[in-house]
């Protein structure tokens, strides 16, 4: 299953409770493979600053309104776990600059996931 960084899918998670459920996401990381979530609301727990609002006008395949948490990263080491469903191809220079610079004073993502996003986004 490649992966290639920068590129928005969508991808039907396995391991989602109480059943597999598709989410839209941004892979930062191919080796291994990373992934920030988007959703249509912001995760409240985080501070608002690690929620990216996007646009359908940034991202095309969006409906509305939507938010790229930038607080956490998902993994998908394990094949069956996550399956593409849709490749939407590389998102835009503005949005992978604003994933970089919010990122990068991140109270919470470890430091080796915030270099992996700087450094492969």
């Amino acid at each position: 299953m490649p992966f290639t960084c920068g590129n928005a899918y969508l991808i039907k998670f396995m391991f989602t409770k109480p059943a597999p459920k598709e989410k839209f996401v941004v892979c930062v990381c191919d080796i291994k493979p990373l992934f920030l979530f988007i959703s249509s609301n912001p995760r409240t727990r985080f501070d608002i600053n690690s929620q990216l609002k996007v646009f359908p006008v940034d991202l095309p395949f969006l409906k509305r309104a939507s938010f790229i948490n930038l607080a956490e990263c998902i993994t998908c080491v394990v094949p069956h776990n996550c399956t593409i469903v849709k490749d939407f191809g590389v998102i835009n220079e503005v949005i992978r600059s604003q994933i970089k610079s919010r990122v990068l004073n991140s109270e919470t993502l470890p430091q080796r996931f915030i270099d992996k996003i700087i450094n492969n986004l």
